[in-house]
């Protein structure tokens, strides 16, 4: 088990991260993580990474995406400039 001392960060506390938690983590520099405290415990979880619009939307052409919603969705007949040539 690593231990850590708390230290002062501008107004903020601060923990430093011992290397060999870290990497058993799968933390570093950078990395998102959610903290949680309920009465005297503190608990740091690491959070997934932040998807893209780009990697969100990958694997599939624009013709596809349409098709997808124009099925889930009756937006009704094109009218204006919204209309999309396909």
């Amino acid at each position: 088990m690593a231990q850590a001392v708390i230290g002062r960060w501008g107004k903020s506390l601060a923990i430093r991260i011992p290397a060999e938690a870290a990497r058993t983590a799968g933390l570093g520099e950078g990395a998102r993580v959610e903290i949680v405290s309920s009465g005297g415990e503190v608990i740091v979880r690491k959070l997934p990474a932040e998807l893209a619009a780009e990697s969100m939307f990958s694997g599939r052409s624009p013709r596809e995406w349409r098709a997808l919603y124009r099925a889930a969705y009756d937006w009704g007949k094109d009218r204006g400039r919204e209309r999309i040539e396909e």
